[in-house]
């Protein structure tokens, strides 16, 4: 007659807490990005030629 497997008891290794990571970079909202082309109305493109020159 085979015995029963006795399982030893696992002893948790003494290990240290894990500790939230501090990021390198910390995390803040964003500011708000300026906008690569101003929302502004473009201001109309001059003619080459002078003014003078059109009728």
């Amino acid at each position: 007659t085979q015995q029963p497997f006795q399982a030893q008891p696992i002893q948790p290794q003494p290990h240290q807490p894990l500790q939230p990571q501090s990021p390198v970079h910390p995390i803040q909202p964003l500011p708000p990005l300026p906008p690569i082309f101003p929302m502004q109305p473009l201001p109309p493109v001059l003619p080459d030629l002078p003014l003078e020159a059109w009728p």
